[in-house]
């Protein structure tokens, strides 16, 4: 598997319009608010990744964040996210937001050049292959300064809505009639109208030692639906996830 199933996906006109209209109705959820505003200075400069139409970053400016650089590795993701920003109101004039095609994997950012980055909705584990999710994480704690806080969501395999699925998957696996399409235990390829759409679903201690091995210490970790209630548009924009905050050493 390679970056070229989601990459036509986010790229295709459909997606693109349903990540606008999102960031402009569905906005910031109200969990990704609480820890911002708890773990995020007002005057940090934030990288967000797989930025999409610029749902979060554009959440962020109306609260008074002010120092964003929006990215998405999908070019029609990031010229949308700068429309959105220029058309939407309520933006303060002293927001300097920058935008850029960026990969995760390979980031163009100098060292220590931010403070906070944010990989919302579940965008780090449509990273294919576990070495490559891992390299992401490596090249976000290079690009942060340190003490610099890192915000992120996945699929969490072990939540009881799941189990079913990966207990059949898993006996897939050990019987040798998993997807060869399928890399890493927890890949699965979600098919829409739009095409396929890769995502992995990861054992909680799978991502916790990933940031360990690349620097970071883990302060906060917890599935949306433990940390409040959302409104309905949220909730049908995007199913339960879980919520971490790492900080580099």
């Amino acid at each position: 598997m390679d970056d070229a199933v989601n990459r036509a996906f986010f790229s295709h006109p459909d997606t693109v319009l349903a990540y606008a209209r999102a960031a402009a109705n569905v906005g910031l959820w109200r969990s990704e608010r609480g820890l911002c505003e708890r773990f995020v200075p007002r005057d940090a400069e934030i990288l967000e990744l797989g930025a999409g139409a610029g749902r979060v970053s554009l959440g962020l400016a109306k609260l008074g964040y002010a120092r964003l650089t929006v990215t998405d590795f999908a070019p029609p993701m990031v010229e949308i996210a700068e429309a959105v920003f220029a058309e939407t109101p309520g933006v303060p004039a002293e927001v300097r937001a920058r935008f850029a095609v960026e990969d995760a994997t390979a980031l163009s950012f100098p060292v220590e050049s931010f403070d906070a980055a944010i990989f919302a909705f579940n965008g780090l584990q449509m990273i294919p292959k576990r070495a490559r999710r891992e390299r992401a994480i490596r090249e976000i704690a290079r690009v942060l300064r340190p003490g610099g806080v890192f915000v992120f969501t996945g699929h969490d395999r072990t939540h009881a809505a799941r189990r079913a699925h990966w207990t059949a998957e898993r006996e897939r696996w050990e019987n040798g009639a998993r997807d060869p399409a399928l890399d890493d235990f927890g890949d699965y390829n979600h098919a829409t109208p739009q095409g396929a759409m890769f995502i992995h679903a990861a054992e909680p201690e799978e991502i916790r030692s990933a940031l360990e091995a690349a620097g970071f210490r883990v302060l906060f970790s917890e599935l949306r639906s433990r940390m409040g209630d959302e409104p309905p548009e949220v909730r049908e924009f995007s199913d339960d996830t879980r919520f971490w905050v790492a900080e580099k050493l």
